[in-house]
C-alpha cells in the first residue's frame, strides 16, 4: 500500500471527475488522503479517501478574494498563482506529516507541481478541461511591456519563484501543471489537437461513476415527454432573466423540461412556474442526463462530458474560462450548438431545441464522442496509468 496526496481547490466540476479515480485506487489498495474544502469532506469520504481539511485560511482567501485587475486572461493567473501561494505552505505541511509517497494534483490550482518537486516525490497531473499545451494568448501578450497587468505578474512570479526555491517559473507553469504523468479526463477524439500532446498525456475519456444522489427528485416524470434540462453549473448561475427566458420559450409545448438554478437566484422572481417545468436548485444530474433529449449548459467540460456520455447533444452558452474552448469544440465535432448569452431570446431557444431534435446528426455525433469516453477507459484506466507510473 502507498499513501497518496490528492491535491485539489474547491470546484465541483475539478472535484467531481475524480472520485470515481479515487474509489478505484482504494479498490487497489492505495491509501488516499484528499485535500479540499468542507464543501465536500461528505463527497471524499464516500470515495473512501481521507479527507483532509484546507483550513480556515484558504476558505478566507475564496471568501475574500477581488481581483485587482481587468484583463481577463491576467486576473485569471493572478488568481491562480495567489491561490497556490495559500496552498503551498499548507499542502506541504500535510505531505510531510502524511509521509505521502506520491501525489496527484489538479492541473490548476495548489502548486502541486511545487509540492513534488520540493519533496522530490513523483507527482502526477489531473486535467478535468482540455489538455493545454500552450497559453490560449497570442505571444506578443506575453511580451513584458505590453500591458501593466502583465509586468506586474511578471514581478510577482519572480518573488514567489524565489520564495519556492524555483530557478524558473513561467506563466505555463501557474496554468498547466504539467507532470510526467498527466491524466486528461476527456478522450483523443473530443480533445482539441489531440494530435500535438507527447505520450505523457493520458487521454481517460469522462470519469462517471453513479454518484447514488438521494434528493427527492420525481425522476419518473421524465419517462413520456422529450426531456430538456438545463443547468448553467455550480459557480456562475445568477441569472434569473436567462431562466425567465427558458420558461417564456417552452411554455406550453410539448417538452419537459428540468431546470436547474442553483443556490444565488430566488425561485420567485421566476414568476409562475408551468405545469411542463420543474425547477429546483439542484438536481441529480447524470440521472436526469439518462432521461435527456437535449442539454442546455454553460459549457463546463465535467457537464458537456456527461452529457455525450450518455449520447446527450448540448446547447451551450459559455460565460468564462475554458468553455469557451469546448463551446467551440462541441459544434466543431456535430454534437451541439455554441449561443452567446447576449443573443439569447426565447425564440433562439427554442428554434436550437427544435433543430437539434429534428436533426438526427447531432444525437449521432453525441453518441460517437460518448462511445470515444467509453473506449479510452475511464477511471480505471487512469488508475492503471497512476499505478503504472509511480512504481517506476
Amino acid at each position: 500500500m502507498s499513501k497518496v496526496l490528492f491535491i485539489n481547490g474547491s470546484v465541483h466540476g475539478h472535484i467531481n471527475p475524480t472520485l470515481p479515480l479515487v474509489k478505484e485506487l482504494v479498490h487497489r489498495g492505495e491509501e488516499v488522503f484528499y485535500f479540499t474544502t468542507a464543501q465536500f469532506k461528505e463527497k471524499v469520504i464516500a470515495a473512501g479517501a481521507v479527507y483532509v481539511d484546507a483550513g480556515e485560511k484558504f476558505t478566507e482567501f475564496n471568501n475574500n478574494y477581488r481581483p485587482s485587475g481587468s484583463h481577463p486572461f491576467y486576473v485569471l493567473i493572478d488568481y491562480i498563482l495567489q491561490t497556490d501561494e495559500v496552498m503551498l505552505p499548507l499542502v506541504l505541511d500535510k505531505a510531510k506529516e502524511i509521509s505521502v509517497d506520491y501525489i496527484i494534483h489538479d492541473s490548476l490550482f495548489g502548486a502541486g507541481n511545487i509540492v513534488g518537486r520540493r519533496l522530490n516525490k513523483p507527482d502526477i497531473c489531473s486535467c478535468t478541461s482540455f489538455a493545454m499545451g500552450r497559453l490560449p494568448i497570442p505571444p506578443h501578450m506575453l511580451e513584458p511591456g505590453f500591458h501593466p497587468e502583465l509586468d506586474a505578474l511578471y514581478e510577482k512570479i519572480g518573488i514567489v519563484s524565489s520564495e519556492w526555491g524555483i530557478t524558473k517559473l513561467s506563466i505555463m507553469d501557474i496554468f498547466f501543471k504539467k507532470s510526467g504523468l498527466n491524466i486528461i479526463f476527456t478522450s483523443k477524439e473530443f480533445q482539441p489537437d489531440a494530435g500535438s500532446f507527447d505520450d505523457s498525456f493520458k487521454f481517460v475519456g469522462a470519469s462517471i461513476a453513479q454518484r447514488h444522489e438521494t434528493i427527492g427528485f420525481p425522476i419518473e416524470e421524465l419517462e413520456e415527454k422529450a426531456v430538456v434540462y438545463i443547468s448553467m453549473g455550480t459557480i456562475n448561475n445568477n441569472f434569473a432573466g436567462f431562466y425567465k427566458k427558458c420558461i417564456e420559450a417552452f411554455t406550453e409545448t410539448d417538452y419537459k423540461i428540468v431546470l436547474s438554478i442553483g443556490q444565488k437566484t430566488d425561485i420567485a422572481e421566476l414568476g409562475r412556474i408551468p405545469n411542463n417545468f420543474i425547477v429546483k436548485r439542484y438536481v441529480p444530474q447524470l440521472d436526469v442526463l439518462k432521461k435527456t433529449g437535449i442539454f442546455i449548459s454553460h459549457g463546463g467540460l465535467n457537464s458537456v462530458n456527461e452529457a455525450l456520455y450518455y449520447g446527450v447533444p448540448v446547447i451551450a452558452i459559455p460565460q468564462a474560462n475554458d468553455q469557451f474552448m469546448v463551446s467551440r469544440q462541441l459544434a466543431a465535432v456535430g454534437a451541439g450548438l455554441s449561443l452567446k448569452m447576449e443573443d439569447i431570446t426565447p425564440q433562439l431557444l427554442k428554434e436550437s431545441v427544435d433543430k437539434i431534435l429534428r436533426d438526427a446528426s447531432y444525437k449521432a455525433a453525441s453518441r460517437k464522442v460518448g462511445e470515444s469516453f467509453r473506449a479510452a477507459g475511464g477511471y480505471e484506466a487512469a488508475a492503471d496509468y497512476i499505478l503504472g507510473y509511480k512504481s517506476t
